[in-house]
This record gives structure tokens, C-alpha cells and sequence, in this order.
């Protein structure tokens, strides 16, 4: 091929029919695989190895045609040839190689160690739940994030008519046709419109989930000024609580206070009765317990604080559950 660009590229409709083409021609490979591997092992190794056959299949179909230098069934049909970005000379070895591992055997790679870790993730799920791995969080989103690169790839095809796959412009594999054709019988851009569809569509799925990421926002925002407001609440119920069993305590001052013994208070309770069963001395400010025993104030107070019973029957009492004594 002369310096200067002799054959024109070809347009995506074109390409499109090589493309369908081969892709009949590999899925015919694979089965012809797949009746061999069948005689030789038997079903139970075709299902076990599926996806192994498959990546077989496309990377002899490519090792036998792109590499060597040979068109497959699919460009003979339509009479397309590789050639350069620049589409004034053939592509050299290391590219269709190139393009060979990325077609078939990179993405199977992939997605074997994207198994391996989400089987690994899953056994240590309890260990360090909340510290993943970085490479985890990448594979974890390739498949969507490819999905998308993929998409606008096609959408800039429809519109340009260059590469059809990613692996293709990435090693700069080009199409022309292998004979003359006149610009005005070429169908550029006859694929805009499908194109334009794939943006549009590409356009909603960014709004959508822009929508669900600030509802998410706002649910979160929301979540926490409740959780927010019922600490406040239950921080203020904890210190009204608290300044009310101040309060009890201011009351009995020294000018309240009750000394059991001085016979004089409370004499209603007789010899026995007017000593504390934890201090073992008269009582002073005499509380009751809600099973009937008595103590002193601050001897239950410091008791039930640590222990919420009564030392001698072990009801249950509570700190509001104490009567005191008048």
C-alpha cells in the first residue's frame, strides 16, 4: 500500500454485517468444539467447562485468521482488510496479537478473579467486614463500569463508523475496503440514529441515578435528625429525672432530717424495727422498700443503685419505687 491512503475505510454498516458474520461463524466453531471434546470426554466435561470451550473457540478462530494475517469468513464476505489508524499501511503482528488477548482470553481472565474474590469475601465475610479490600472494590463495579464504557463506545461507532470494538481501537485495527469505492456509494452515518438512542438512553440512567442518590441523601439527613431529636429527648427526660431525685434529696435537709434515734420520730416503730438492716444502726430518714422493709435513705439509695432488689427478699426495687418516712 503506497504512501498515501488508496482504499477507503469502510462504513459501519459494513462492518456491522463482517461482524455478524463471524459471530455466526464463531458460534459454529464452538460447536464443532464442543462435538469433539464430547466424543473424546463426554457432556459432563462440556458442562463443566462452557465458558473454557467458548474462549477456545473465539481465540483459534482470531489465532487462525487476525494473527496470521488472514481475513476471517465474516470480512471476505464484505471484502474488508485491516489496516492502520492512519489507513496507509497493514497492521503489524504485535497489534492482532494484541487484539487477540484482549478479545478472548483478557475478559475470561477478569472473570475468574472476580469469582476467586467474591468466594474469598464471602469466607471472610465476619473478618474485617468493614474494610474491603480496594481490588475488591474495583471488580466489584467492573461489569457495570465496562457495560457502560461499552455503550458509548457503540453510540461513537454509530456516529463515526471507525471501531467497532474496544479491543480494535485500543491496537489501532482499522477497516478499509479491499477494493475501490466510490465516497458517494459509502452509508456514513446511516447508524446515527441508533447513536443518538444509546446517548438519550445513557442521559436517563445518569439522571435516574442522580434522583436516587440525593433521595438517598435526604433519607439518610432525615434518619439522622430523628435519631438526633430522640437523644435530645432522652437526654432531657435523663436530667429531669435526675434534678427530681435532686430535689427529693434537697428535701430532706437538716431541718427535715429524721433521726430514728431519737425515740421522740416516729415512734410508732417499735425497738427492733427502728434499726437499718445494712448499717445495723437507727435509722436515719427511714425509706421503705416496695416489699415493706426498711432502711435508711441513703444506705437503700447506694444499694439498689448497684443492686436494683431488696437486700432481704430480693424483690425487685428501684430507686423511684423508695417511700420515705414522715
Amino acid at each position: 500500500m503506497s504512501k498515501n491512503r488508496q482504499l477507503p475505510f469502510a462504513d459501519a454498516a459494513t462492518i456491522v454485517r463482517a461482524h455478524q458474520k463471524d459471530a455466526y461463524f464463531e458460534s459454529s466453531y464452538r460447536t464443532h468444539l464442543q462435538d469433539f471434546f464430547q466424543i473424546f470426554k463426554g457432556q459432563r466435561f462440556i458442562n463443566e467447562f462452557s465458558q473454557e470451550i467458548t474462549v477456545l473457540a473465539k481465540a483459534l478462530y482470531v489465532a487462525l485468521t487476525t494473527v496470521i494475517g488472514a481475513r476471517t469468513l465474516g470480512e471476505e464476505y464484505v471484502d474488508l482488510v485491516y489496516v492502520t489508524k492512519s489507513g496507509r499501511k497493514l497492521p503489524k503482528i504485535l497489534p492482532r496479537v494484541g487484539f487477540l488477548l484482549s478479545y478472548a482470553l483478557v475478559p475470561y481472565f477478569i472473570n475468574k478473579l472476580i469469582k476467586y474474590i467474591k468466594v474469598r469475601k464471602e469466607n471472610d465475610k465476619d473478618k474485617d467486614k468493614d474494610k474491603d479490600h480496594w481490588l475488591f472494590k474495583f471488580l466489584s463495579n467492573y461489569f457495570d463500569v465496562l457495560d457502560t464504557i461499552t455503550n458509548l463506545h457503540i453510540a461513537i461507532f454509530y456516529f463515526k463508523g471507525e471501531f467497532y470494538s474496544i479491543s480494535k481501537r485500543i491496537f489501532g485495527l482499522r477497516y478499509a475496503y479491499g477494493h475501490h469505492k466510490e465516497p458517494e456509494k459509502m452509508q456514513r452515518g446511516n447508524y446515527s440514529l441508533l447513536g443518538g438512542l444509546i446517548i438519550v438512553q445513557f442521559i436517563v440512567k445518569i439522571l435516574m441515578n442522580l434522583k436516587e442518590y440525593n433521595n438517598n441523601l435526604i433519607s439518610k439527613h432525615n434518619e439522622k435528625q430523628i435519631v438526633d431529636k430522640i437523644d435530645e429527648t432522652n437526654k432531657e427526660t435523663k436530667i429531669f429525672n435526675i434534678a427530681q431525685l435532686n430535689q427529693l434529696s434537697d428535701n430532706f435537709d437538716e431541718k427535715l432530717l429524721i433521726n430514728l434515734a431519737d425515740e421522740s420520730q416516729l415512734p410508732y416503730l417499735q425497738d427492733t424495727s427502728r434499726n437499718c438492716m445494712l448499717c445495723l444502726s437507727p435509722m436515719v430518714s427511714p425509706a421503705a422498700a416496695n416489699c415493706g422493709h426498711l432502711y435508711c435513705w441513703d444506705c437503700i439509695v447506694d444499694w439498689v443503685r448497684e443492686n436494683p432488689e431488696c437486700p432481704l427478699c430480693r424483690q425487685q426495687c428501684l430507686e423511684q419505687h423508695l417511700l420515705p418516712l414522715r
